[in-house]
């Protein structure tokens, strides 16, 4: 045992390890401490004084054991699509790579080591993979188990998504006489005529339809989500808060409405098949297949009664899914002199700058496009009338 300068406890000196060593219980959690120097031990010390008040009591806790004791308190309010999210980051990319990494040894180089390894996936799932550690070592901070946040400085990389094409308006007709008459027929045509989301469309009650009145309208209130383990849950609790809306519906959709709504006795515009409730993930998907035919199989037997699987055709030849439906639904907004507020009511957009996203794609950006509008807008400033045909040149 030897005494140290500056007043600090005895410890053992380990001379063939060059470290200082000091051992001991705190709250019945015993401790086994070395470092270069006293002053070290020490501070070590007081940290893991630190984690057992905190209940962390593993100074060697790897990132996998820290993860499991911060999920419950992160995703405890989460919506079910957004714990899915961090699920799914968790799951096949962050614990895969840096579970059984003390959370103390993780350093940016890893960091950048696991993002470089998804540069190939998209830029969203990559900003959701750092988010998702951001969130996990800021907890380890506040918690006293370490001092710095490894993702500091480290930006998402990842591959940008396709721009999203829009239904032609011929492919849209195509769709919604391939439909009629069918149990997809209602769900496709609420999100393409009236913008709904998917959860939207299958949470819309029968009382939220108002067609006896001189403007049609829905005012969307309930959702319907279908969670990846199969559930259904239908509640009043919509994305947010601009979610709640109220939607004028065009003849495309009211005629639809008006003849099918004393078909089936459900509440709900978009019901299960079978019980006339809320629509679970495999009957949503049974019912999409109507249209895509994409995973539906066909059983048929040939000749010698062996058995042949050939795939359904579906009803439309062209890529189709429920939310490229309803950006069909808001650029064809877009696409009219309609005021930019107004579409970001009708899409429930929270944030206008999603709604503008989609604006400033479809507005025309061509010289010839914005010509008008520049002149238009500095009319008062010129002299003689404008030439189309006017040259400018760099002086």
């Amino acid at each position: 045992m030897v005494k140290t300068k500056r007043g600090l406890p005895e410890m053992t000196y380990i001379p063939e390890r060059d470290l200082y060593r000091k051992r001991g219980t705190y709250k019945g959690q015993k401790y086994n401490i070395t470092a270069k120097k006293p002053e070290d031990v020490m501070s070590k010390i007081e940290l893991f004084k630190t984690q057992v008040d905190t209940g962390v009591v593993d100074e060697n806790i790897t990132l996998w054991q820290y993860v499991q004791r911060w999920y419950p308190s992160r995703v405890a309010d989460l919506k079910p699509k957004s714990k899915e999210a961090i699920d799914n980051v968790l799951d096949n990319h962050i614990i895969p790579k840096l579970g059984n990494t003390q959370i103390r040894e993780i350093k940016p180089l890893h960091i950048r080591e696991l993002m470089a390894a998804m540069v190939a996936l998209s830029t969203s799932l990559n900003h959701k993979t750092l988010t998702t550690l951001k969130n996990i070592f800021d907890s380890a901070i506040e918690n006293n188990i370490i001092v710095k946040n490894p993702c500091t400085g480290i930006r998402a990389g990842g591959k940008q998504a396709k721009p999203k094409e829009t239904l032609t308006d011929t492919q849209q007709e195509t769709l919604a006489t391939a439909v009629r008459g069918t149990r997809a027929e209602l769900f496709t045509l609420l999100c393409l005529y009236a913008g709904l989301r998917r959860e939207e469309a299958l949470g819309l009650l029968w009382e939220s339809v108002y067609l006896d009145v001189e403007t049609p309208y829905i005012t969307v209130r309930h959702t319907t989500t279908l969670e990846s383990n199969g559930n259904a849950t239908h509640s009043s609790d919509l994305k947010t808060n601009a979610a709640y809306r109220t939607i004028p519906i065009p003849p495309q959709l009211s005629e639809a409405l008006y003849r099918r709504r004393g078909e089936k006795d459900s509440r709900f515009v978009v019901p299960s098949e079978t019980k006339g409730e809320e629509m679970s993930l495999s009957a949503f998907r049974r019912m999409w297949e109507i249209v895509t035919g994409r995973t539906r199989k066909l059983k048929t037997k040939d000749a010698q009664g062996n058995e042949i699987v050939q795939k359904s055709p579906g009803l439309v030849s062209f890529d189709v899914h429920p939310h490229l439906l309803r950006h069909t639904y808001v650029t064809q907004l877009c696409m009219t002199n309609m005021d930019i507020k107004k579409i970001q009511y009708l899409a429930g957009h929270e944030d206008v700058t999603i709604t503008l996203k989609i604006y400033a794609k479809v507005r025309g950006n061509k010289p010839g496009e914005l010509a008008p509008d520049i002149i238009s807008a500095f009319s008062g400033t010129l002299t003689g009338t404008p030439n189309s045909n006017m040259q400018f040149a760099d002086k």
